[in-house]
């Protein structure tokens, strides 16, 4: 480990627990040079014109990098399952 590096905490999480569920088919996403932010929105199907923020949840950047290959990893291996089921 570098000199100026600290290792994170060790975090329990109890996945019983949340704030709230919430739905939405758009995210945007703003990054700076410290932070990313994410504006989930939902588009109601009835007015399809007008979206709402939903949920805006900043995280630093590094936390963003990890969680974007997080996503890439899990979608190409739910990709994989799929093709290895037909």
């Amino acid at each position: 480990m570098a000199k100026n590096e600290t290792k994170a905490p060790e975090v329990t999480v109890n996945a019983s627990t949340f704030r709230g569920s919430v739905y939405s088919q758009l995210v945007g996403v703003t990054i700076t040079d410290i932070d990313v932010t994410l504006e989930f929105v939902y588009v109601n199907p009835r007015d399809k014109t007008q979206g709402e923020v939903v949920s805006r949840v900043t995280i630093p950047r590094q936390t963003g990098q990890e969680l974007a290959k997080v996503i890439r990893d899990t979608v190409a291996q739910h990709e994989e399952k799929k093709r290895g089921e037909n």
